[in-house]
């Protein structure tokens, strides 16, 4: 029985990931029995689904989840967040797929970045300033910018005052002033503090 116990030990995760869903749901409007939840945010109507948490082999977590931009009580935008997180809970990568009508916005997979080489040292001068290098932060500044890039290759087109092309749901005043990218950020920000350990 010991050395049954020792195996399992042994091929046990140093850092068990976890995520916080009751939290997360809490954050936005808590949870209902069909495992959703609504709430209002930048003017507009969203709907979070509750996660799916999948364990990947080295013992971290996959986590996706759905997102909807609502408009006349339909989904006017249905939008999927996927991260996956180390063992450790650091933000390994990240996507972000959304679809309106025909059109699909997607950033493909984004990576964990590397932090830069700090710049050598020149002998008889001062040390050179180093500035802080956060991963997951970048992770995100990343996944948004690629999102803001593909939002503007689906939008423009003949009409030029409508290049946001989350702002043509349906002709919905919540949706005109909607902030599709801001309302995934902020999922995705709950998200992150939701992880086991913080996402790092």
């Amino acid at each position: 029985m010991k050395a049954i116990l020792l195996a399992l030990a042994l091929i046990t995760p140093a850092f068990a990931v976890g995520f916080d869903t009751e939290g997360f749901g809490q954050r936005l409007n808590g949870w209902k029995k069909n495992g959703t939840t609504l709430y209002d945010f930048t003017d507009a109507q969203y709907c979070t689904y509750k996660p799916t948490i999948t364990q990947t082999s080295d013992g971290g977590i996959y986590i996706t989840t759905q997102v909807d931009l609502i408009a006349f009580g339909d989904a006017g935008a249905v939008s999927h967040i996927d991260m996956t997180f180390s063992s450790g809970g650091t933000l390994l990568s990240a996507q972000l797929r959304s679809t309106i009508g025909r059109k699909t916005i997607d950033t493909g997979l984004v990576r964990r970045p590397e932090a830069p080489t700090p710049p050598a040292a020149v002998e008889g001068e001062p040390a050179p300033k180093v500035m802080p290098f956060h991963a997951a932060e970048e992770l995100i500044i990343e996944l948004f910018n690629r999102y803001d890039t593909e939002m503007r290759k689906v939008s423009e087109g003949k009409d030029a005052e409508k290049r946001d092309l989350f702002s043509r749901l349906g002709g919905s005043k919540n949706a005109k002033t909607a902030n599709l990218a801001a309302g995934l950020r902020h999922n995705c920000n709950l998200m992150l503090m939701h992880v086991g350990g913080g996402a790092r």
